[in-house]
C-alpha cells in the first residue's frame, strides 16, 4: 500500500502489522477479511462495530500450562488475567499505531464487556437462563483467519497450544491481506472433555451453554428452577453451598479478579503440539468453589 494515498507516513501491510504484534510478545497472529467473518449466534459481524472495517486482526497468547494444571482455579484466574492484560495492551498500542497512519481502528478486549441477552434475538422467546455474548466472537474470527478450529469442548483449538490460549482482536479500516481458513481436523472426538465436564453441558452429540455458564460462573450444578417442583432440590443445593461458601466475599472476589469456577474441559484436552512434553500425565481435579 502506498504511503501517499491518505498521507500515511509508512507502508502498512499484513507482514508489518504481524511483526509489530509478535515483537510485543504475542504468540499467534492472523488476519481476517472483515466482510467475510464466520459468525456465531447471535451474529455479530465486525461491520456492525465499524461499517468501514476492512480487516480483523486476531491475536493469541498461550496460557501458562502450569496455571491451567494448578491445584486451585484461583491461581489459573490470576494467570488468565495477565494474558488478557498483555493482549489488551498490545491491541491498544497497535490500534493507536494504525490510527496514526490514518486507519480507524477498534481494539476488542480479551475479556469484558459483553452483551446480556434475556430473550433470543432470533425468536423473541425468553431464555431459561440469561446469556451473554461478546461484541465479536473471537474464536470464530480466529477460525476465519486460519489460527485453529472449534473443538468438541466448544473452545478454539490451535495446532500449537490446543485449547490453551487467550484471544483478542483489532477491527480496522486498514486493507490487510487476509489469511485463509484451514482444515485442521485437530479434534478427533476422543471424548476426554465430555468425560471431564462436571455440569453435563458437554455431551457426545452436542453442547448446552446454560449448565456450562451456571457452573462456570457460580459453581452451581443445577439451573435455576423452571417449575415449582424443582425448587426444593434447588434450595437444598444452595444451602449445601452456603455451608462452605460466603456469597458476599465471593462476589467481591469475582468482581476484583474475575474468578472462574471450572476449566475441566480445557484441562482434559490432549491437543497442542507445543505442550506434549510438559503436560502433566495425571489430571487431578482443580479445586474451586464449584466443588465440595
Amino acid at each position: 500500500m502506498s504511503s501517499s494515498s491518505h498521507g500515511h507516513r509508512i507502508n502498512i501491510d499484513a507482514a508489518t502489522v504481524k511483526n509489530w504484534i509478535k515483537a510485543a510478545g504475542i504468540d499467534l497472529v492472523g488476519i481476517a477479511d472483515a466482510q467475510n467473518l464466520i459468525l456465531s449466534h447471535p451474529p455479530r459481524p465486525a461491520t456492525a462495530l465499524m461499517p468501514s472495517a476492512r480487516s480483523v486482526i486476531v491475536m493469541a497468547v498461550a496460557h501458562s500450562l502450569g496455571a491451567a494444571y494448578s491445584p486451585d482455579i484461583m491461581l489459573w484466574t490470576r494467570s488468565k488475567m495477565q494474558t488478557s492484560r498483555l493482549l489488551d495492551e498490545t491491541a491498544e498500542k497497535i490500534g493507536r499505531l494504525l490510527e496514526q497512519e490514518g486507519f480507524l481502528s477498534l481494539p476488542i478486549s480479551a475479556d469484558k464487556p459483553v452483551e446480556i441477552f434475556k430473550y433470543d434475538p432470533a425468536t423473541g422467546k425468553k431464555f431459561r437462563q440469561t446469556r451473554t455474548a461478546a461484541f465479536l466472537s473471537l474464536k470464530h474470527a480466529a477460525v476465519t483467519c486460519g489460527l485453529g478450529e472449534i473443538g468438541r469442548n466448544n473452545l478454539l483449538l490451535t495446532p500449537e497450544f490446543g485449547p490453551h490460549q487467550r484471544l483478542c482482536a483489532i477491527v480496522t479500516e486498514a486493507p490487510l491481506e487476509a489469511d485463509s481458513v484451514r482444515k485442521l481436523a485437530l479434534c478427533d472426538n476422543c471424548g476426554q472433555c465430555v468425560e471431564a465436564c462436571p455440569s453435563g453441558a458437554l455431551k457426545n452429540d452436542g453442547y448446552d451453554v446454560d449448565p456450562c455458564f451456571v457452573y462456570w460462573s457460580s459453581g452451581f450444578n443445577r439451573l435455576p428452577p423452571a417449575s415449582l417442583r424443582e425448587w426444593p432440590g434447588y434450595i437444598k443445593m444452595v444451602r449445601e453451598h452456603l455451608k462452605r461458601r460466603d456469597p458476599m466475599v465471593e462476589i467481591g472476589q469475582t468482581y476484583i479478579t474475575d474468578v472462574d469456577q471450572c476449566i475441566e474441559c480445557m484441562r482434559a484436552c490432549p491437543i497442542g503440539e507445543n505442550w506434549q512434553t510438559i503436560r502433566p500425565k495425571l489430571l487431578r481435579p482443580q479445586r474451586s468453589d464449584g466443588k465440595p
